[in-house]
């Protein structure tokens, strides 16, 4: 494949929905701030861990809690 650099690692959490190149601070997509978009690249495996751990937290404090049911 031209052009496309395997490497192996942490995989990216991109879902191609990128809304940082709209010009959000943080994607919509997957959570990535730009910085950590713009250089996933070059983060070695813990501060790619660290980065998705972060994501993680965050969504799981967004995500309202089941409701009962009746």
């Amino acid at each position: 494949m031209a052009g496309v650099i395997l490497t192996p690692g942490v995989d990216s959490p991109c879902v191609a929905r990128c809304s940082t190149a709209l010009g959000d601070a943080v994607c919509k997509g997957c959570g990535r701030t730009f910085e950590e978009v713009t250089f996933w690249n070059v983060m070695d495996d813990a501060q790619k861990q660290a980065v998705l751990a972060r994501i993680a937290a965050e969504r799981a404090a967004a995500t309202p809690p089941d409701m009962p049911t009746v």
